[in-house]
């Protein structure tokens, strides 16, 4: 009889267990996946309009503007170029140069310039080497039997190839006489005018720091050459006339 008390006892204790314990668990267990669904990630169009939080906007802090460089050029200081010469070779510009080094930047500057042209003398290209050798002996034969003096000679090649040169002369005033005597014995010459070049001697006064400084200068430097000239010589090289005889 004892024994039945005792289970039915034992038996009421295990069912009190059971009743308290198990639904706490369930519970836990199903609130568990109600609270992982709550945190996961949702869309923004899922999500009504309650349920978001507003943040108070952030103005963006204003870009200063950008600094442009000034594209005006700097006035750099006002200098003063000149030129002297002409000089009568290079030699004596170097000379020149080489003395007044002290005083200012000097720089020898060698130039083609025109010369007086030349005038040259000839009869025409002959259609053959033979008839122009034959012209020529009789041309010296005529030149001997009229007392004249003119220098002739074959030419062998270039534009003038078996031609006969009368001479190239620096005056024209002797090239037409030539000319006249030549057309005195029947033969009509050609006078051609030939263009040459010649090399021109100048010292250039670069950078000085003004036209006053450089009047005072050259009045000591065109001493040792009562030949030269001086004349302001715009930096860019262009050249004006003379200013200081």
């Amino acid at each position: 009889m004892r024994g039945v008390v005792f289970g039915l006892l034992f038996s009421n204790l295990v069912y009190l267990a059971w009743n308290l314990f198990i639904p706490a668990q369930s519970e836990t267990r199903e609130a568990a996946p109600a609270a992982q669904q709550g945190e996961g990630v949702q869309l923004l169009g899922e999500v009504s309009a309650e349920q978001l939080l507003r943040y108070p906007g952030q103005q963006a802090a204003p870009v200063p503007p950008l600094v442009q460089a000034s594209t005006e050029p700097v006035a750099a200081p006002a200098l003063y170029c000149a030129q002297i010469g002409p000089f009568r070779d290079a030699e004596d510009a170097q000379n020149f140069s080489n003395t007044h080094a002290q005083r200012m930047s000097l720089t020898v500057d060698i130039r083609q310039v025109p010369a007086a042209p030349d005038y040259r003398v000839f009869l025409p290209p002959f259609a053959s080497r033979e008839l122009a050798a034959s012209t020529l002996e009789t041309l010296r034969a005529a030149f001997a039997a009229n007392n004249l003096s003119i220098d002739t000679y074959l030419m062998p090649r270039g534009e003038l190839e078996n031609g006969i040169a009368l001479g190239l002369f620096s005056e024209q005033s002797n090239a037409l006489n030539v000319q006249r005597q030549m057309q005195g014995l029947g033969y009509q010459v050609v006078v051609r005018t030939e263009e040459k070049q010649a090399s021109e001697a100048w010292v250039l006064a670069v950078g000085v720091e003004s036209e006053e400084e450089f009047a005072q200068q050259w009045a000591q430097m065109r001493l040792t050459r009562s030949y030269i000239d001086a004349g302001e010589k715009l930096c860019e090289t262009i050249a004006h006339a003379p200013q200081f005889p």
